[in-house]
């Protein structure tokens, strides 16, 4: 079991992006959340059919990219039965957009100052040889 914790640390830090926010203040609620979220696919079916053939579990990143894809098709199916698929598919578009809102990057440069850009001398040297 000691070992499956230590892999279960390991998928959790990979898949789940814990390794630096972890420490950030604030982040304690996420963070219990998350790790209860794991905790939980410790119990899904397929997890606990390898555990008990003493098989290697499946890693947490594996068992959400297969949960996801699940959930997807679970909704085309159910979006496939409707009366009219089309319409449904872009009420749910309108319901998205109004949702999720894309965020601009605090990464980039845009609109801070870039200090000197022009090249130095030692570059229009290289340049010029």
């Amino acid at each position: 079991m000691r070992w499956l914790i230590e892999v279960f640390f390991e998928d959790w830090k990979l898949y789940e992006g814990w390794e630096r926010e972890a420490s950030e203040e604030g982040s304690s609620r996420g963070l219990i959340l998350s790790l209860l979220l794991d905790h939980c696919f410790l119990l899904h079916p397929e997890q606990m059919a390898r555990i008990e053939n003493k098989l290697s579990a499946y890693t947490v990143g594996s068992l959400q990219r297969k949960l996801q894809v699940d959930a997807l098709l679970e909704f085309i199916n159910t979006l496939l039965e409707q009366n009219n698929p089309g319409d449904k598919l872009k009420e749910l578009g309108e319901m998205v957009n109004g949702v999720f809102q894309l965020m601009p990057s605090e990464k980039h440069m845009i609109g801070r100052d870039q200090g000197r850009i022009e090249s130095s001398p030692s570059l229009k040297y290289r340049a010029a040889g």
